[in-house]
């Protein structure tokens, strides 16, 4: 691994954050600078902001909004939006927002990667599998990574990644693999919270 950087996911309930410093070389002996990285998501149709975390909630949007959704960091709408402007709508359209996800990841009985979310809503919703909105929630974090470090790959980084200590190694082990489907280096780290 040739890296310049350790970056930090913190895949949260409510909010996912990334955090960086850069790798010190051999002769460097001071303390590593650690920053927030910006996200840039969407807060309006057509609207991007960067803010400081990501919330981890996730917008399955109508067909006739998909254009107006579409931006360099949501390419692909019918997937979900996630972020802020997924937030926004939890309060205007509850039955297409998924909420929890990562609470969802380690529900065995409600199956992990069968596409039931939004829990409870009615049958015209796309609905989506936990593991999905995790996949979805990382994808996201890695095109925030790449759109401000292009000439850094994070597949070329040393990564750690926190999940709950309440999670079960199923849990776990789909966490892994939606994150290296999200682009993650498949030698992350996966580090549970205390």
């Amino acid at each position: 691994m040739v890296g310049h950087y350790c970056i930090g996911i913190d895949l949260g309930t409510t909010n996912s954050v990334v955090a960086f410093a850069r790798l010190p070389d051999a002769a460097d002996k001071s303390e590593p600078n650690i920053h927030l990285l910006g996200i840039d998501q969407l807060v309006g149709p057509g609207q991007i902001e960067s803010r400081d975390s990501l919330p981890s909630f996730l917008y399955l949007p109508r067909d006739n909004e998909i254009e107006s959704l579409t931006t360099p960091f949501v390419s692909d709408p019918e997937r979900g939006v996630a972020g802020h402007y997924a937030r926004t709508q939890s309060a205007e359209n509850p039955q297409r927002v998924v909420v929890a996800a990562k609470s969802w990841l380690c529900h065995a009985s409600a199956g992990r990667t069968e596409a039931v979310l939004p829990w409870q809503s009615p049958p015209d919703v796309r609905k989506v599998s936990a593991f999905d909105c995790t996949q979805r929630f990382l994808s996201h974090l890695v095109a925030a990574w790449h759109a401000q470090h292009p000439g850094d790959p994070i597949t070329e980084q040393r990564v750690v990644l926190t999940v709950p200590a309440s999670f079960d190694p199923a849990a776990r082990e789909l966490t892994r693999q939606a994150a290296v489907e999200a682009g993650l280096p498949s030698d992350f780290v996966l580090l549970e919270e205390p």
